[in-house]
């Protein structure tokens, strides 16, 4: 109520944008002393730095293989013979499946990002589950069709790294989440 009264004090001196800006710069100072502020800071940080990232690097991928100019957009793992013709059209024949993948992780790395943000565990450890179960088909469909798997391992690492930010991530949470249920149930 009070706040709501300085609010209608600031739109009588013409001036409630001022005062929102106050308002949320005080949110801004205040949002770092206490840890559901910074489990949120830290939610956004990860949902921005890594998993949109992720999610782009998905897409990437398949824009690749949508604008490949020469021939078939694979990188085939032969000694510089060239293309294996009795390969050609397997490897082409997957060009939708391979296309689907990767649109599918790009899609659940924003998914992830959004059910981090909003803190959906549940939905979290599934959307995980989705990802990495599409990343280990992908991989081994693409070995079986004998393409250049190289353009894998870096989001294997990043798969990795993404993994152990999300299990500390939910550590963190739970931390939090226990010590704001005891200090709830202490008044």
């Amino acid at each position: 109520m009070a706040m709501e009264a300085e609010f209608e004090a600031a739109v009588e001196d013409r001036r409630p944008l001022l005062f929102a800006l106050g308002c949320l710069f005080a949110a801004w100072r205040e949002i770092g002393k206490h840890s559901e502020g910074r489990l949120t800071l830290a939610n956004y940080a990860l949902a921005l730095g890594l998993l949109i990232p992720m999610a782009a690097l998905q897409f990437q991928q398949a824009v690749g293989f949508l604008f490949w100019a020469g021939g078939t957009p694979f990188a085939i793992s032969s000694d510089g013979d060239g293309p294996n013709l009795y390969l050609i059209w397997s490897q082409n024949s997957a060009i939708p499946v391979l296309l689907m993948t990767w649109l599918l992780l790009g899609m659940a790395h924003l998914c992830l990002a959004w059910m981090l943000v909003e803190g959906d565990w549940p939905r979290i450890v599934k959307c995980g589950t989705l990802i990495g179960a599409s990343m280990i088909t992908l991989s081994l469909f693409m070995g079986v069709l004998m393409l250049d798997l190289s353009s894998l391992k870096t989001q294997v690492v990043e798969l990795a790294i993404e993994f152990v930010a999300m299990v500390s991530m939910s550590r963190w949470h739970i931390r939090v989440l226990a010590g704001a249920s005891c200090d709830w149930l202490a008044r």
